[in-house]
């Protein structure tokens, strides 16, 4: 099992450096979330430390916006570095330079059984990422089905919600307000949570009011390849902390529960998500007028 952390700024390689597997570095401007980080630098200093690098550019991309995603491309192309994409456009220029070999590609939630993802892994890729709305048993039966690389989410906010609107500032514009655009939280009137929101230049994205933490359940997820910790909307001491424990748990064979109850003490919310349950729509019950 190969851990990925997530990576926005420089100061996340030199806090977790020691604890890096795969750093999955947030291109700014192609990536549905980001900080403001020297993408060079990143690279040069990863690689000073000797880290597997990922360049994460995983937003829906307009046609304008290929060229930006070639050129990224190109300027590794002879290197080993990986790509995170959602987008089958980015997908089909890797394909034409011959890297598809070296692509993750994840399109958040629309993988969710074994024919999509043994569909999407044909065209060539290093490893397709599974939906994080299914349970452990769908994502099993996908495994078992298909035995290929499997990229999964086992920390952090879950993406729910994207969009190549700038809602925030559409909201501003109504109330004729004024609203902060990054690492904000939305709150529905009529519930209780508390949703991650962030809005840039290309994109809205709004994130699932709770942390998931698995880091108790990796032995039931031995068959996945790649482990991704999602970094965004933690302090950096609970980076840290969420670094090593999962790296100790993966790359030492730590012990699980010790490390779990070490997360537990972090005072974050956690989750299970669909991991064990399934969602269930029940239609609204048709009433005579």
């Amino acid at each position: 099992m190969r851990l990925v952390t997530s990576i926005y700024t420089i100061e996340d390689i030199e806090n977790m450096h020691d604890y890096i597997d795969y750093a999955l570095v947030a291109v700014p401007h192609l990536s549905v979330y980001y900080k403001d980080i020297d993408v060079k630098k990143a690279v040069d200093l990863l690689n000073k430390y000797n880290k597997n690098i990922i360049l994460n550019i995983n937003r829906i991309m307009h046609p304008s916006d290929i060229e930006k995603v070639i050129s990224v491309y190109k300027e590794y192309l002879n290197t080993n570095i990986l790509f995170y994409i959602s987008d089958l456009g980015a997908l089909n220029e890797a394909i034409k330079l011959g890297i598809e070999n070296r692509i993750i590609y994840n399109p958040e939630t629309m993988i969710t059984n074994y024919l999509d993802f043994n569909e999407y892994s044909s065209l060539g890729v290093l490893s397709c990422g599974v939906s994080s709305e299914i349970t452990l048993n769908d994502l099993k039966l996908i495994y078992e089905k298909t035995n290929k690389s499997i990229f999964y989410q086992v920390f952090g906010r879950r993406l729910m919600f994207y969009s190549r609107r700038h809602l925030i500032s559409l909201y501003e514009t109504k109330n004729n307000d004024k609203y902060p655009h990054v690492d904000a939280y939305l709150k529905e009137s009529t519930r209780q949570d508390y949703l991650p929101i962030n809005e840039n230049e290309e994109c809205t994205v709004i994130y699932r009011s709770y942390n998931i933490n698995l880091i108790d359940k990796l032995n039931e997820l031995s068959f996945i390849d790649f482990a991704y910790l999602e970094t965004a909307f933690l302090d950096n001491n609970s980076k840290n902390i969420v670094a090593k424990a999962y790296f100790d748990a993966i790359k030492n064979n730590g012990n699980l529960n010790e490390l779990s109850d070490l997360l537990n003490n972090l005072g974050l919310e956690y989750q299970d998500g669909f991991f064990y349950k399934d969602s269930v729509y029940q239609k609204e019950e048709l009433k005579n007028v």
